[in-house]
């Protein structure tokens, strides 16, 4: 029996975007070739239609969007325009079912909106110019949406993909009887303040029962930082792998936008290729870290390492073609990261903002193919008291290893 499907969006064009172009290049294209069925509002099916301005009849609003955002089997969500109505509506759909809720959001409009927080919940992100969609862009997007789409028409997993349903997920609930007499609270304060203080160990045993009672993504990931770091110690590329796998047996790697979590992968990714010298390594952390900075809100962290891990071709092969086209590429997406995130300087913590001043000045010494005040940065941060341990070996390593890279490859350069 053929799945039913109701549409969230507005139509005509809202906040300078052509919404039913959207519509009618990528979402309905989809619906039809999943073989979708609109909700049966009425028992008349030449009444009922995928989207609310499409249904006729004199019956109440309201009622059409509750019933239809309760019974629909699958619900496809464009937030492009944080219209609130289209945002009260995701909201009661995903109170009203734990899973197949997809969303979609274009890309520039998403970074505009701080107040809705949908960082963990997978969403397809795409280019909209306002008054018309690439064809590149309309293909790898209905590419995106009808992968969801055969996800939800066939998987049979319990597991709830909006925050509402994980939250309540009785899985999730707190356990006191598995807990020490600290709140979840203390023991993330705890466990952080560890981790600064490269204390890795110990901060584990508070992370593996902190995750047990709390399996957020930001518990995961200091759980996984504490795990890899110990695995960089003791020079094992085996735990090291042992993460990458916790993470991905973990998390929706496939349809995640969490910057921090691709960053994390693509970090332990690089660490096995320093290890073992694997080139295989080298390309999943390349990769990683791309797909990092098409979500990067905040520090530059992924686009940098991204720039940077491009200067280091020289390391898996000697063709100068290639070499070349890495090094250009670099530059040339170290200017576009640099021209694109203008919110990461004011926004976020000390530490993020100490972050973000220290990956502009690695990107723009990836451009000027030059560390030219390598030295009084590193004086900074090691001067800098209000950062923590491991803050300052990671901003101090990267300037050391980026200056490296960048004096090797413009002598690969320089004799082509």
């Amino acid at each position: 029996m053929n799945k039913t499907c109701f549409v969230i969006m507005g139509y005509g064009i809202k906040n300078n975007l052509n919404l039913d172009l959207t519509y009618e290049k990528i979402i309905k294209p989809c619906i039809k070739e999943n073989q979708l069925i609109p909700f049966p509002l009425y028992k008349e099916s030449s009444y009922n239609a995928y989207r609310c301005d499409e249904i006729s009849g004199t019956i109440s609003i309201d009622y059409k969007f509750v019933t239809c955002l309760n019974g629909a089997d699958i619900v496809i969500a464009d937030i492009s325009t944080m219209n609130v109505n289209a945002i009260y509506e995701l909201g009661a759909r995903h109170a009203l079912k734990p899973r197949t809720t997809i969303l979609l959001c274009a890309k520039e409009k998403g970074k505009e909106f701080k107040f809705f927080d949908i960082t963990y919940v997978p969403i397809i992100f795409y280019e909209h110019n306002g008054t018309f969609l690439m064809e590149d862009v309309i293909y790898q997007t209905k590419k995106q949406l009808n992968s969801f789409l055969d996800f939800a028409i066939n998987n049979s997993t319990n597991v709830p993909d909006n925050p509402i349903y994980r939250a309540l997920n009785e899985n999730h609930v707190y356990d006191n009887s598995k807990s020490s007499d600290k709140t979840i609270y203390e023991m993330y304060k705890k466990a952080r303040n560890l981790l600064d203080d490269n204390n890795f160990q110990d901060a584990l045993v508070i992370l593996d029962e902190l995750y047990i009672n709390d399996p957020s993504e930001e518990n995961l990931l200091l759980l996984v930082l504490a795990k890899y770091k110990i695995a960089e110690k003791n020079n094992s590329c085996k735990e090291l792998i042992e993460c990458i796998n916790f993470i991905k047996q973990n998390t929706d790697i496939e349809n995640s936008t969490s910057e921090y979590l691709f960053g994390r992968l693509a970090a332990i990714c690089l660490r096995v290729y320093n290890l073992s010298n694997d080139s295989d390594y080298y390309y999943f952390a390349l990769k990683y870290y791309r797909i990092g900075a098409c979500f990067c809100k905040k520090n530059l962290y992924c686009p940098r390492n991204y720039c940077a891990l491009l200067l280091r071709i020289y390391e898996i092969t000697e063709d100068k073609d290639i070499i070349k086209e890495y090094y250009y590429t670099a530059k040339h997406f170290a200017k576009l990261y640099l021209d694109i995130n203008v919110n990461g300087k004011n926004s976020g913590s000390y530490d993020e903002h100490i972050y973000y001043t220290c990956n502009v000045a690695d990107l723009k010494a990836i451009i000027n193919d030059a560390y030219i005040n390598a030295e009084e940065m590193v004086n900074r941060i090691q001067n800098d008291r209000d950062i923590s341990k491991r803050q300052r070996s990671t901003i101090v390593g990267g300037i050391n290893t980026l200056k490296k890279s960048i004096e090797n490859i413009n002598r690969y350069i320089e004799n082509t």
